[in-house]
């Protein structure tokens, strides 16, 4: 059976981290659902891109994913955070033993803020290491003991991409992955 992503858009969101982790985890044959965290569908992105969300929450709230992903952007974080049903998703989900996953302004507005996982050591947007108990400076890093994955920022989406199919699927469809892109020096391509 394939793996199941869900990926949350918010009004604000960055698209670039949206639009490349869902590109890269499609190749890597995940199924990905992209649901807006309210009932309206279009999503106006940081930067004025629109994205049209293929659901509602109301339509995801209850179905079981192998990892809920949050982009980044600060307004996008901000609308997580305050959101009581994301913040529920994300603790069903981990409570159950999937992944979570955020980029960018997301670990420290939404899982520092509701303090989520509090003994996961995280990355994210470099501004926001002070929020932080325990920071990596990786640009991707994932916690396997928490089952908690973060990045830093619209650079490391392809980074942020990659680890999730490695904690998915494995080393190998990583390095498939990766194999597709001409990744630019300094980015792990898993072989």
């Amino acid at each position: 059976m394939s793996k199941q992503a869900l990926i949350l858009l918010a009004d604000g969101c960055e698209e670039t981290e949206a639009v490349t982790v869902i590109d890269l985890l499609t190749r890597a044959g995940i199924y990905v659902t992209s649901a807006s965290i309210t009932e309206h569908r279009e999503i106006h992105c940081s930067r004025g891109v629109i994205i049209l969300a293929q659901k509602t929450f109301s339509q995801i709230k209850d179905m079981d994913f192998d990892v809920v992903i949050l982009p980044g952007g600060v307004k996008g974080a901000e609308n997580y955070r305050d959101s009581p049903d994301v913040i529920e998703k994300l603790k069903t989900t981990h409570k159950d033993g999937k992944v979570v996953a955020a980029i960018c302004a997301s670990p420290a507005m939404v899982f520092q803020h509701h303090n989520l996982f509090p003994t996961a050591y995280m990355t994210g947007f470099p501004t926001t290491k002070g929020n932080f108990k325990f920071w990596k400076d990786d640009r991707a890093y994932y916690d396997a003991e928490n089952r908690v994955l973060t990045s830093q920022g619209p650079a490391t989406s392809i980074d942020f991409a990659l680890k999730i199919i490695d904690t998915l699927l494995g080393k190998e469809k990583a390095a498939e992955v990766a194999g597709q892109l001409v990744l630019p020096s300094g980015i792990y391509n898993y072989k």
